[in-house]
């Protein structure tokens, strides 16, 4: 597949009687990146998409309203992952890189390391946005392109200074708070949960499916 057209793609299975794309995840920001674009592509056509947590199941049942839905997959494992491609719903599978390239050529793939691509192409063509510096943040922090993309289109204009500079005071009064519990009281739940905010912080997973 040609790696410009992949939003392409997926904007067209959203609304086509095709009932499943693969898409090869390489880590949970570049997910949360075709994630939230399949999330982007179904709002705009009303559709549902559904986060399904167990593999062994598909969710057939039809909305009361007749809404259409599209269950979302993450699965690795082959035997699961080859009785999900039997069904007959309407699905996004996400998965990893040794699936992809076995099942690259006999369905519809997607290819997760070329992201930059996806961004470049989603911002420029389905934004309609120029900026240059926002790509490059947006490449560098796919889990905020959404957000970060919003406030541009809201503002009219784009500095990444500020985000700099936020993220080291975050990081900052999260130390501090670190070093305060040792050197007093040493609660061990509060470090522990100023230390997995930091650590989730820089990982970008408090954003999550």
């Amino acid at each position: 597949m040609n790696k410009e057209n992949q939003v392409s793609a997926i904007k067209k299975f959203i609304s086509s009687d095709e009932d499943i794309i693969l898409i090869n995840q390489v880590n949970d920001d570049i997910a949360l990146f075709y994630l939230s674009i399949i999330r982007y592509f179904a709002d705009n056509r009303t559709i549902k998409v559904y986060i399904n947590d167990n593999s062994n199941h598909e969710t057939t049942e039809d909305d009361l309203f007749g809404t259409k839905r599209i269950q979302i997959f993450n699965i690795t494992n082959i035997k699961k992952l080859d009785a999900a491609l039997d069904g007959h719903s309407k699905k996004i599978i996400f998965t990893d890189y040794k699936n992809y390239k076995r099942l690259n050529s006999k369905i519809n793939c997607i290819n997760g390391y070329q992201f930059e691509n996806d961004i470049t192409f989603f911002i420029r063509n389905e934004l309609k946005i120029t900026n240059e510096e926002l790509l490059h943040y947006c490449k560098k922090n796919t889990a905020l392109l959404f957000s970060e993309t919003s406030k541009y289109l809201i503002n009219n204009k784009y500095s990444s200074d500020r985000f700099i500079v936020d993220e080291k005071k975050f990081i900052l009064n999260v130390r501090k708070s670190i070093f305060e519990i040792k050197r007093n009281n040493f609660n061990i739940k509060h470090l522990y949960q100023n230390i997995k905010k930091e650590a989730e912080y820089k990982k970008l997973s408090f954003l999550t499916f």
